[in-house]
């Protein structure tokens, strides 16, 4: 010290002591102060003062119990104990030493303590020192919260972070993950990864390969857990391994919406018409196989570029044109019909629905477009219109033809009738038996021929194209029908049966009339001789249709002839055991055809028919 004084130019080593004393005092966040034995203080110095609002020279005199702050004493249990300043004071007075952490005015020091001797080695006092800690203490409070953060982030976070040291042993785990596997962070801690290598090998790769510095990634499956392991290497200032972290994911959600994604994909891929997806600046971002097969354009060659690339030529009507542009600009979405013309000159019809694409934070704004090749379709659509129209006009013209063959062909044989008649009257008692008898076959026949003329007229009267249609409940008209068929009814002591309520139905009410007239006449003609004709009727709904049904009781018919009994003039049975022309059920199928639906019957020969057709829903 004197020789270092003396160089500084400090002839006295005293001087350049005190000095150097009030140089540290002056500069350092400490407080050097000293008392006698009752506490007073007799000598309190140090920067830290100032920032406790204190001045030394007041201080001066006052008792060092006067400023209340508590001491806490580690013990060596781990405990901490706290000390007053009169406690304090005792304990040095005796020879003790003091070292504690207290909190003073706002701020943190550690505060050393000792007995002050005299030149005799009695104990005069007590000399200490404060140094503020305030700044650390509050960083090292701030760390500890962040790290309690950090640990409550990690904790909660649905995954699994972990370190391992390069010995294998692992240091850290944390993570909700780690109850999604059953497993407790106490039960993993302080455990060697080589613990379970041998069931486990691709942690021990991955963790090898970290070892080297390289990062690593493996996957694995516990219970129905799909797991993805990532480790990486933290190197210490040798560019050694000091640390292994790691992280563990649970990828099952996303690999079952990546399943989910190609399942999609191979659904589409096999879907037989051109799935496009376009972004923003209308470069193709998707395009499936069959778009490639339509437009003779591979998937390489189109995909980030532009749509046209898959034709020479597109072409839709004005009409169309905007139709679309005021769908997409509306709805964001339109259907149009329109002619691509491909690379190999081909003309298509391409039937294209294209709506836009909603952006979202995965998904960039664009348009997918489906488009459907319907140059077969509408062909085809062309062609059966044609043949529609044709048929229509035939259809015209033969009911023209009915109409006039059928009337025409009455004349000439009221004529043959009646002049037979005449004959058979002027000359009746010239004529032998024996022609008496041929002119009344020739008169029946020509009876029955005109029968037959009047049911072809009635049959070609019965077209769609002069159907009236209103809407009408069946209950009145088959009233009516009952009414119309009163005395057959009475004569064989037959019983109709309608069971109701019946749905409005929107029909030619003239035709319905005829067409129940038909069947009920029918279920009574073919009456048992066993039993008295019972004819029901009845209604259910099904889906688009209400569906009636005509069922007796009377003789029925063999499965066989349940398609033939609806075509004109076939008849089941001679007209000596049931007259008729065999025309009525021809009839009934063309009313019910006129009117969209259906008719077919259900029987069982001897025990009763049950005619069915169907009717559209209001």
């Amino acid at each position: 010290m004197e020789s270092l004084s003396k160089t500084l130019g400090y002839p006295d080593p005293s001087i350049y002591a005190k000095s150097l004393l009030d140089y540290i005092l002056t500069n350092s966040p400490i407080i050097l102060f000293s008392a006698d034995k009752g506490g007073n203080i007799n000598f309190v110095s140090g920067k830290s003062l100032e920032a406790l609002g204190l001045d030394p020279s007041s201080m001066k005199g006052t008792n060092f119990v006067d400023y209340a702050w508590i001491a806490e004493i580690p013990e060596p249990d781990g405990s901490l104990r706290s000390l007053s300043q009169v406690e304090v004071l005792e304990l040095v007075l005796v020879g003790k030493e003091i070292s504690a952490e207290i909190e003073f005015g706002g701020r943190f020091f550690t505060i050393r303590i000792s007995p002050a001797r005299s030149v005799s080695g009695e104990i005069s006092g007590l000399v200490g020192v404060a140094v503020d800690i305030t700044d650390r203490k509050e960083a090292q409070n701030s760390l500890e919260k962040r790290t309690i953060d950090f640990k409550t982030v990690i904790s909660n976070l649905p995954v699994v972070v972990f370190s391992i040291s390069p010995e294998g042993q692992i240091l850290l785990s944390e993570g909700k993950g780690l109850k999604h596997l059953g497993l407790d962070p106490k039960e993993i801690t302080g455990k060697s990864i080589y613990d379970r290598a041998e069931s486990r090998p691709e942690v021990l790769d991955a963790f090898n390969k970290t070892l080297q510095g390289e990062e690593s990634l493996y996957h694995s499956k516990i219970n129905d857990l799909y797991l993805e392991t990532r480790m990486y290497p933290r190197l210490n200032k040798k560019k050694k391994v000091e640390e292994i972290l790691g992280i563990v994911y649970d990828i099952s959600d996303r690999l079952e919406y990546e399943a989910m994604i190609r399942f999609n994909l191979s659904v589409i891929s096999q879907v037989n018409d051109a799935i496009i997806a376009l972004d923003a600046d209308q470069r193709i971002t998707y395009y499936n196989k069959y778009a490639a097969q339509l437009y003779g354009v591979g998937e390489t060659d189109c995909i980030g570029k532009h749509y046209s690339v898959m034709f020479k030529e597109d072409w839709i009507t004005d009409e169309n044109y905007k139709a679309a542009m005021k769908d997409w600009e509306t709805v964001g979405a339109s259907k149009r019909e329109l002619i691509h013309t491909l690379s190999s000159g081909k003309k298509i019809m391409i039937e294209s629905n294209f709506k836009k694409i909603i952006p979202d934070s995965f998904i960039s704004p664009g348009l997918i477009m489906v488009n459907r090749d319907i140059t077969a379709k509408k062909e085809a659509n062309e062609s059966l219109e044609q043949a529609l129209r044709d048929l229509a006009k035939t259809n015209k013209e033969l009911e023209q033809f009915a109409y006039i063959a059928s009337h025409d062909l009455q004349e000439p044989l009221r004529t043959i009738a009646s002049y037979l008649q005449l004959l058979e009257r002027k000359f009746e008692k010239d004529i032998k038996p024996e022609m008496r008898e041929f002119i009344r076959v020739s008169v029946d026949a020509a009876k029955r021929q005109q029968v037959l003329i009047e049911s072809l007229l009635s049959y070609s009267r019965v077209g769609s194209s002069s159907l009236k249609k209103s809407e009408g409940n069946p209950e009145g008209i088959l009233e009516e029908v009952e009414k119309d068929l009163g005395s057959v009814i009475r004569e064989t002591n037959a019983r109709l049966v309608f069971e109701g309520p019946f749905p409005n139905i929107f029909a030619d009410q003239e035709q319905i009339r005829r067409l129940f007239i038909n069947l009920i006449s029918n279920a009574i003609k073919f009456r048992s001789p066993k039993r008295s004709p019972i004819v029901q009727i009845t209604a259910k709904k099904i889906p688009g249709f209400w569906e009636f049904c005509v069922s007796d009781n009377g003789i029925g018919m063999d499965a066989k002839y349940f398609d033939r009994i609806f075509i004109i003039f076939q008849k089941l049975h001679a007209n000596s055991e049931y007259p008729g022309t065999g025309i009525g059920l021809s009839i009934c199928k063309k009313i019910v055809e006129n009117h969209e639906g259906k008719i077919w019957v259900r029987s069982i020969l001897g025990n009763g028919s049950e005619f069915y057709f169907t009717l559209p829903e209001v």
